[in-house]
């Protein structure tokens, strides 16, 4: 496959400072409490800097990485190095990342790409024209080919390495709103017909295109890697609801809830993402039983709005598991920090990052040490 950049891909196996008995370790633990086991040890997620012959690996921009297989697997490899790096819990894995749209060109919608930010659906269709749409119109084609013969070329330099995991899948109302634009919201009340059929469309886009992604990474129906941490037996697909957060909950229950559950019973399971606060929407998530964990993203400006304790006390009580970072308190320090995720990830409902107990004041300075202090805590 043609590249721009004069560095090797075939050297980067060479530069994978893996540890295979590591990362079994990580994936025994993450079996265990995403399946609502007891590990041998709490799992916890930490990323490390890069050594020196790494660090001269391409890292490209977001435009040269959408149409240049090898750069982004450069990018995506100097990311799985992190983990690796650091030895922890997390499980390192890479793909093919061209946006949050990308599955809608399998429609022939696609996306705007840009140099200094993530690529970004803006052609719409007409209702009319979903209206006339069937499962069958959903096609490998566009950029969506082009991410699996990404895919395809990452397996071929890599081997079985390092885990590839499929390109962004969102949700069915996540990816409505991406097909229909803000006219959704409105046909909500207007035209609630419509909105299933097009929830209908969704869903099957996501069962079809997830499948054909999972033949060509290898990865099994049931089983997901995600994220340069996440490794599970028991469910095969992330869904994302960030435009369900913006919604009723009788609007929660009846357009975002029935086709999230269809997706993850698919799959045999799945964890839910999103970024904001809707506690309706948490409680929905929480109560659906194929959905395995949740995590959100955290709002710059309004990064404690989510109230830790709170939300670990619901994923305490319905069984399931939270998964990634929370922020240090200001004035916190990061031993405190630490103790405060180790209250409720010993109780098997938190796999936290650990990264935020290293840096700033009272941070323990490095990873190792922060590491070892959360072992310590288990002995």
């Amino acid at each position: 496959m043609s590249t721009t950049t004069t560095f090797d891909v075939r050297q980067l196996p060479e530069l994978y400072r893996i540890d295979p008995a590591r990362v079994a370790l990580a994936k025994s633990r993450q079996t265990a409490v995403w399946a609502g086991r007891k590990p041998d040890a709490y799992p916890i997620f930490f990323s490390a800097g890069l050594t020196a012959d790494q660090a001269v690996i391409p890292r490209a921009n977001y435009r040269e990485a959408f149409f240049d297989a090898d750069l982004m697997l450069c990018t995506q490899f100097r990311g799985a190095c992190t983990a690796a790096n650091a030895k922890s819990d997390a499980v390192p894995s890479i793909r093919a990342n061209l946006g949050t749209g990308i599955l809608l060109s399998c429609l022939g919608l696609e996306q705007e790409v840009f140099e200094d930010k993530m690529p970004w659906l803006q052609e719409r269709l007409t209702k009319e024209q979903v209206r006339r749409l069937e499962p069958d119109d959903i096609k490998v084609q566009g950029s969506f080919a082009r991410g699996l013969e990404q895919m395809r070329h990452f397996r071929a330099i890599m081997g079985e390495a390092v885990a590839i995991y499929c390109m962004d899948t969102q949700g069915p109302l996540d990816l409505a709103h991406l097909l229909l634009g803000d006219d959704l919201f409105l046909d909500m009340y207007d035209d609630p017909a419509f909105v299933h059929h097009a929830l209908e469309l969704c869903v099957e886009l996501t069962l079809r295109t997830t499948r054909w992604m999972k033949e060509v990474s290898g990865e099994p129906a049931e089983t997901i890697y995600h994220g340069n941490q996440i490794y599970a037996e028991n469910m095969g697909v992330r869904v994302c609801e960030d435009t369900t957060v913006l919604i009723s909950p009788e609007s929660i229950e009846e357009f975002a809830m029935p086709y999230t559950r269809r997706v993850a019973q698919a799959f045999g399971g799945a964890w839910v993402h999103y970024c904001g606060r809707n506690d309706h929407l948490t409680d929905a998530i929480l109560s659906i039983p194929e959905v395995r964990g949740i995590n959100f993203g955290h709002i710059p400006g309004h990064v404690h709005d989510q109230p830790f304790e709170q939300v670990m006390q619901r994923c305490l009580a319905a069984g399931k598991l939270y998964k990634g970072n929370w922020p240090r308190f200001e004035g916190e320090s990061g031993r405190a920090y630490l103790d405060r995720m180790w209250r409720w990830a010993q109780k098997g409902c938190l796999i936290p990052v650990g990264n935020p107990a290293v840096k700033g004041a009272d941070g323990f300075g490095s990873v190792a040490a922060a590491q070892d202090y959360w072992y310590a805590l288990q002995a």
